[in-house]
């Protein structure tokens, strides 16, 4: 274990710290050094964190509450943002806890008896967030971020995965900038009615489209059992009651990502991300392990260059590219609504995207013609229901009814491409996640009509194969950082600037990138760098603090 320790003197140079910087010193030492010690692994399941949860109602004004439920062992910053109907300006929302911060699930202190362990954020819904479903609204969007440093007076936050433009506060930014980050989505009280029968319904799904960092899960409370319509002689394959759990609990993807689609600590050292801390070696401190798995589209749109994740300046751009279009959809509109009798006929530029002559009326595949649309790549050769849910085909079990209208056959990866590198399955992702959204044509959008809903982020795997979820903290002191960042230099030359600014961006000092970033700008997120504070809080930059930090 790597701990951080300050840089001895001499015994006639020492000094009595006040109390303020030996406590912010004291939390940075211990986080950096639990940071960095060998992590913990996850437990195997959510065990009692969903045993005995508080239950809360909509206050005064809101007709929907929910709660954000932490079965992790680390601290989780929660995040939302800010949504809005087509028309009007963006709400944010705030916990009611008063903070973003989900302290690590406590098995020790089960709900019952000793009440709530911290772990649990409720946000309630405002009426500004309410039917967002008419074209240019944006709807709203509930997830949780893992390895940040955080400074809530300053509202900064630079997280690992679920980042959102460096800010502590995503929804009071109006921010959601979240690759290969589980997310939940909504459309909450949208009115229906229909053969006498209204209610107001709710739409969440779980949308792994860009990839995912943690396991989620969303539970209604209370509610419908069934969809309220169902009295009219039909049955809703959709009913969120009826389909809970929608993932995997105790299990986590990035245990069973392929190695090509995990973003890793190491990919987020250097470049446009450089804000993983690394050792006196250039490696991650803490480890290297993977934070997240991409999703097909969003491996090859991650870090945009220039209008996707392809390198311009490797061999295989061209090939990248046609897989950016393929996975992301990233087509002329006029690719998608024409009539066809086969796949060749989805053809464009002759050149096959995968995409499905897809035959959704009643007779399905016995169809004469269908329309082009995007679908789903799996790796296997077959993916069974109970993985790929509501499949081309899928028969109701409930009243045998059959549907040809829920996605497009699945395509196999080996179709689009003979690198096995180079496309995860959906049913890869679907094992994890059975009832998350990737992308495109997935029918994971479900309803329910209940006061409140959990957002449940599950653990991660056993502790033979899941990687460990990165630790939060506070921000550090730049005096803190690791030697091979060296410190003394860049406050030497930043000592005009220090006085000016509370943070800095730090980089390890090389002969390409001998610079920090002295000031951090109060809209740039710092992403390309640690960002690390030059002082502790409050407290006057003096002359005895110049050079102070490791050396070693």
């Amino acid at each position: 274990m790597r701990g951080s320790s300050l840089r001895r003197s001499n015994g006639r140079n020492l000094r009595i710290l006040p109390l303020g910087e030996i406590l912010l010193l004291l939390v940075a030492v211990l986080w950096i050094g639990s940071a960095h010690a060998a992590p913990r692994s996850a437990p195997t399941g959510p065990s009692n964190c969903l045993v005995n949860l508080p239950v809360t109602t909509p206050l005064a004004g809101s007709h929907r509450v929910v709660q954000l439920v932490n079965c992790s062992n680390q601290v989780l910053l929660g995040a939302a943002n800010g949504a809005y109907r087509a028309g009007e300006p963006s709400t944010a929302v705030f916990p009611r806890e008063k903070t973003w911060v989900m302290q690590p699930y406590d098995p020790t202190k089960p709900y019952k008896q000793n009440g709530p362990n911290g772990n649990i954020l409720t946000i309630d819904i405002p009426q500004a967030w309410e039917d967002t479903s008419p074209a240019g609204s944006l709807g709203p969007r509930l997830w949780a971020r893992t390895g940040c440093r955080y400074d809530i007076a300053s509202d900064r936050a630079q997280c690992e995965t679920g980042g959102c433009g460096g800010k502590y506060d995503c929804s009071k930014a109006n921010l959601a900038d979240v690759g290969a980050t589980t997310l939940s989505e909504w459309t909450f009280y949208q009115q229906v009615s229909s053969g006498g029968i209204g209610y107001f319904k709710d739409s969440p799904d779980i949308s792994v489209v860009d990839g995912a960092n943690l396991t989620i899960d969303i539970q209604q409370y209370g509610g419908s059992p069934h969809d309220p319509f169902d009295a009219l002689g039909g049955h809703s394959i959709n009913w969120l009651a009826e389909n809970y759990p929608l993932a995997q609990h105790g299990q986590d993807l990035r245990a069973t990502c392929i190695p090509s689609f995990q973003l890793k600590r190491s990919d987020m050292t250097s470049g446009i991300l450089g804000f993983v801390m690394v050792g006196n070696d250039g490696h991650p401190l803490g480890g290297d392990y993977a934070v997240a798995c991409f999703s097909n589209c969003g491996k090859y749109k991650f870090v945009v260059t220039p209008n996707s994740g392809c390198d311009p300046d490797k061999a295989d751009y061209q090939t990248c590219l046609r897989l950016y279009d393929t996975f992301c959809l990233f087509l002329d509109a006029s690719a998608y609504g024409g009539s066809c009798k086969t796949d060749k006929d989805c053809f464009f530029d002759k050149i096959d995207y995968g995409i499905s002559c897809y035959k959704n009326g009643p007779t399905g595949p016995a169809a004469p013609t269908g329309q082009c649309a995007g679908r789903g790549f799996i790796a296997q050769k077959s993916c069974s229901a109970s993985v790929c849910t509501f499949p081309y085909g899928y028969v109701d079990p409930v009243n045998g009814q059959q549907y040809y209208s829920t996605q497009p056959p699945y395509a196999q990866c080996s179709d689009i491409t003979s690198d096995p590198t180079a496309c995860i399955g959906d049913d890869t992702i679907h094992a994890v996640m059975p009832k998350a959204y990737s992308w495109p044509n997935d029918p994971q959008v479900y309803s329910g009509n209940a006061p409140l809903y959990r957002v449940i982020f599950s653990p991660g795997g056993t502790p033979s194969n899941a990687p460990p979820i990165s630790p939060s903290g506070p921000i550090p002191l730049c005096s803190q950082l690791p030697a091979i960042y060296d410190y003394p230099t860049q406050y030497q030359s930043c000592r005009q600037y220090v006085n000016q600014s509370e943070f800095a961006v730090a980089q390890p000092r090389t002969a390409e990138n001998p610079n920090w970033a002295c000031v951090l700008p109060p809209g740039d997120s710092g992403d390309n760098g640690v960002i690390c504070r030059w002082k502790a809080p409050g407290l006057a930059n003096r002359p005895q603090d110049r050079g102070r930090g490791r050396s070693r």
